[in-house]
């Protein structure tokens, strides 16, 4: 508390907000109450629900109890019964912890978030602890408490009654249960049969509920009560392991578990921290009267959202986690947000959301209550060189004046890291959580997910350009057919026309990429984006590509192009009929069959972008936009945003030309069939019916296609059937459907033009304007389509400007993971506070390890072998001070992993045979390797000189060595 005063006083420091960890105490309330008239014998079985965010954890229980005249001579445990009040309870743990009222107001604006009314307000100055003697070494505190109206633990009680069938009418009662009795007792009851005549289920949120009314509604509520603190909180603590994915999260650790003793009082046996009773008995527990004087809302308080600025130590909510990963290491998607449960020393915990003053904190911890202070620094409102040279000279003052050690953590930034949860005797391992880890006093880069989202879709519209491009070249060649036959007879060789389509598509797909370089150009000098040129000369080598890939079979075709074909008015339909040609359906279907290629060229131009889509929607409705997968031996992210849906709306818009451009064609050569059947007195309908069915039927198969492929790809990446989502994808086929008939609209209007004297002939032509008409229509759609594709290219470069410079290679963490863990007791047994015996015996069954100075203690991870860290206490150096002797002791810790381990030197009391105990009364650094704010930050080390002052003639002397994450205290004694 002095060096609080201290740090408040220094005129550099604006606000400095301490907290007080106190401990957790279970504030359950009476939600409902169950009256039993009828005499009988009764189980209650009471179940337990807690969800984690990744599954219920289910936990029960059965009682058994009697109604009626009857009581046991005793507790009953001999008839396995007891006694039931009928009320019906359920609450979740509670975190008090001790503030600074006027600090945290400043800081936080805790004030403006109470919900205040006549029964609701902040801290005054009335709101004071009052202790009280209730047996001559039992006391008894009375606390004023601020309660959060926000629920964090996601649980659910059910208590079910059932009666069994024992006659227990008044004469028999007593026969009853002495049947009971020698036939087992409970071992007996559980093998009754019973009827259900009571059933109620109660959540945590319900039960939150009717704290805030009461305490809302009333001070004089049942929640002005006895309260017993009989749990410290205490850290997790991690182990480095090596990262299974080590790209996408360099840092990996995992949890150290424990196991709880039989004999411990908490429900559960198994946790994820070290178990901190504030004494073995009932007796060495706080007994709190907590006064409910408000309450306050998290949701209200004025914290920082920037992620560079915001405090490694959270007060208010829960540590962000996300389950990311089984234990298989599969990839859950979508990634699961993990919850507090209602266990003290569970992976995640509740925050504080019982908050009392900081005088209360010292009238119940004694006179070093404080965890921790925030502060906020005079002149520092934004990160910058001014500020960061400020921060450290106020760091550097403080630890001068008052010997703590301070963080800077304004810079500093999250990073994610991936975290193992084994599993504890015998369960099986929750799996890996990504947590955002805060790396003090720089700003790190915050990690990207790698995207294979941009990479699919490109190369679907890349696939269906090319098609196009291919179709738009094959229809022009047969359009121009003529023109290659003269030239043919003119003495031009076939492979001069090859070469003159390669020609053709090398200006087109040139112009198409001079457009495409100063639309990229007005994007790079628009977002001011830095790019390399040899990105810029591939974009133009990609869009000629395109065009030469798309001219290759054109350009083998016309080499089959004859002379005498100059002769010929067109091509007249003379291939296999496969129906009988009496209806507009199977004409269609025979040509379709007949020109299966060019069918093929269409539904495959529709399918690709249509599986793409189906992939889009399921993950946009099931994943909630984004899929997590392995990928190459990488763990990777699919995005779906908007730019996703626009690359497969260029897709489809692609597939609905192709489409056009093949019905087109043949509706042209199908000219003297539709000229004769009009004179067979088609109507135009029909005639227009016949190219909607060739449209429709393509889109449909390329729809049936193209679910296909998603679906596979669905389970592929995701491993399971989409089962609920089905019907929506199913649905889905009615885009490539409407894409199909879209492409078939415009060749049926053409086709419903045609007049019976045009099938005169008895073959087709294409006037030149119609061939004009064709080389513009495609060579406009082309420039569009690329167009397009390099607007697409342009939206989804993933902001070059801030990616421009490369990560740093960070070094990771090494380790091997262990998915099972069969681990000692976790529970630490309190040292005996008087020392009855006048000697060191009770401290010695208590510590986890004695040493003797001039020694050195090696702490070895047996299962992986490896070194965790070395306590070394060197040669004690004395002297005389005034009657007393000074006694000059070295203690040095070395970590050699990235495990950090939080120790206090300064706070390591001297015992005298007597029980006496001393502080230091000074302590001096002499060597420090990343020692920050009380810890070892990996490896590193710390190294001081501790000095005490004890009495003359002390001849037998102890140290306690505490360090956070040890099941009990390291006992040196001292030469």
């Amino acid at each position: 508390m002095e060096q609080y005063e201290t740090i408040k006083k220094m005129d550099s420091v604006e606000i400095a907000a301490p907290i007080a960890m106190i401990g957790f105490t279970l504030n359950d309330v009476q939600l409902d109450h169950v009256d039993l008239k009828e005499p009988g014998v009764y189980r209650l079985k009471v179940s337990e629900k807690n969800n984690n965010g990744a599954f219920l954890d289910k936990d029960e229980g059965t009682f058994y109890f009697t109604e009626g005249k009857w009581k046991p001579a005793g507790l009953g445990k001999e008839y396995g019964v007891g006694e039931f009040d009928g009320n019906l309870n359920y609450g979740s743990y509670l975190l008090l912890a001790g503030i600074d009222p006027e600090a945290e107001a400043r800081l936080v604006g805790l004030d403006n978030a109470v919900i205040t009314n006549g029964n609701s307000h902040y801290f005054t100055k009335e709101d004071i602890p009052h202790e009280y003697t209730v047996l001559d070494t039992i006391k008894e505190t009375s606390i004023p408490v601020l309660i959060s109206n926000k629920e964090y633990v996601d649980s659910e009680i059910t208590y079910e009654i059932e009666r069994l069938d024992f006659p227990f009418e008044l004469n028999e009662q007593g026969k009853t249960m002495e049947s009971i009795k020698k036939n087992g007792g409970e071992a007996y009851l559980q093998k009754q049969n019973g009827i259900v005549i009571e059933k109620r289920s109660f959540t945590t949120d319900q039960a939150l509920e009717k704290i805030i009314t009461n305490i809302m509604e009333s001070h004089d509520s049942n929640e002005n009560r006895f309260n017993l603190v009989a749990l410290k909180p205490s850290p997790v603590e991690y182990r480095p392991i090596k990262s299974p994915f080590q790209d996408r999260w360099p840092f990996s650790y995992e949890i150290t578990p424990y196991t709880l003793p039989e004999d411990s009082f908490l429900k559960v046996n198994q946790a994820y921290r070290q178990v901190k009773p504030f004494g073995e008995g009932f007796n060495d527990w706080l007994r709190l009267k907590t006064e409910p004087i408000g309450v306050f809302d998290p949701a209200e308080l004025n914290l920082s959202k920037d992620p560079l600025t915001e405090l490694p130590m959270e007060t208010y909510f829960p540590a962000k986690a996300k389950l990311v990963m089984d234990g298989d290491e599969t990839p859950v998607n979508p990634p699961k947000t993990m919850k507090p449960i209602n266990n003290p020393y569970g992976f995640l915990t509740k925050p504080p959301t019982m908050l009392t003053t900081l005088e209360a904190a010292e009238k119940v911890l004694g006179d070093q209550p404080i965890a921790s202070i925030r502060i906020k620094v005079n002149g520092v409102n934004e990160l910058n060189k001014e500020s960061e040279k400020i921060l450290k000279e106020v760091a550097d003052e403080i630890e001068k004046e008052t010997g703590l050690l301070a963080d800077i953590t304004l810079g500093s930034s999250p990073q994610p890291a991936l975290t193992h949860v084994p599993g504890i005797e015998g369960k099986t391992n929750l799996g890996w959580v990504e947590q955002p880890w805060i790396k003090l006093g720089s700003s790190i880069s915050i990690f990207k997910e790698t995207k294979v989202g941009a990479s699919s879709f490109i190369i679907t519209v890349i696939l269906v350009a090319i098609v196009y491009v291919f179709s738009s070249n094959l229809i022009m060649m047969y359009v121009r057919k003529k023109e290659y036959a003269v030239l043919l007879s003119l003495g031009w060789r076939p492979n001069q026309l090859s070469k003159l389509l390669f020609a053709e598509s090398t200006i087109l797909g040139s112009i198409v990429s001079v457009i495409s370089w100063l639309i990229l150009g007005y994007i790079y000098l628009l977002n001011d984006i830095e790019t390399s040129t040899g990105r810029i000369i591939l974009i133009g080598v990609f869009g000629l590509l395109i065009y030469w890939f798309g001219t290759l079979v054109p350009a083998i075709l016309v080499r089959k192009i004859k002379p005498y074909e100059s002769m010929k008015a067109g091509e007249i339909s003379n291939g296999k009929r496969y129906f009988k040609s009496q209806t507009a359906i199977a004409i269609s279907m025979n040509y379709m069959m007949t020109k299966w290629k060019r069918s093929l060229l269409s539904i495959f131009s529709i399918a690709l972008p249509s599986a793409m889509l189906i992939f889009f929607i399921f993950v946009t409705f099931r994943l909630k936009g984004v899929m997590y997968a392995t990928w190459l031996g990488q763990y990777v992210a699919l995005e779906i945003g908007t730019m996703h849906y626009l690359a497969m709306g260029i897709a489809m818009a692609i597939a609905i030309l192709t489409t056009l451009e093949i019905i087109w064609q043949n509706v042209a050569e199908r000219q003297p069939e539709y000229a004769v059947l009009k004179a067979l007195g088609w109507r135009d309908a029909t005639v227009r019916s016949t190219i909607l069915f060739e449209g429709g039927v393509n889109g449909l198969i390329a729809g049936v296609i193209g679910f296909g492929i998603a679906l596979l790809a669905i389970i592929k990446v995701y491993g399971q059937n989409p089962i609920n989502e089905l019907i929506v994808l199913i649905v889905t086929i009615l885009i490539p459907i409407s894409a199909g008939l879209l492409g078939a609209i415009i060749p049926s209007i053409k086709a419903v033009k045609i007049q019976p004297y045009q099938g005169l002939s008895g073959g087709y032509s294409n006037s030149k304007k119609s061939e004009k008409q064709f080389k513009y229509v495609f060579a406009f759609g082309g420039a569009c389509l690329f167009v397009g594709i390099i607007l697409l290219l342009g939206s989804v470069i993933p902001e070059i400007k801030n990616s421009a410079n490369p990560n740093t290679a960070v070094q990771g963490t090494e380790g091997k993971a262990i998915d099972v863990y069969k681990t000692s007791s976790s529970k630490e047994k309190p040292r005996d506070k008087d020392n009855k015996d006048n000697d060191f015996s009770s401290y010695y069954e208590s510590a986890f390890k004695r040493m003797n100075s001039d020694d050195q203690f090696v702490m070895k991870n047996d299962v992986i072998d490896v070194k965790d860290f070395t306590v070394d206490v060197g040669t004690v150096k004395s002297g005389l001070n005034d009657g007393k002797t000074k006694l000059s002791i070295p203690f040095t810790f070395t970590s050699f992993t990235e495990t950090n381990w939080l120790l206090k030197p300064y706070t390591y009391q001297l015992i005298d045979s007597k029980g006496k105990k001393y502080n230091t009364i000074d302590w001096e650094v002499v060597e420090k390797e990343n020692w920050k704010g009380n810890q070892v930050v990996g490896k590193g080390k710390i190294s001081v000189r501790l000095t005490y002052e004890v009495p003359k003639k002390s001849d037998n002397l102890i140290m306690l060595v505490t360090i956070d994450g040890l099941p009990g205290d390291i006992v040196v004694d001292i030469k």
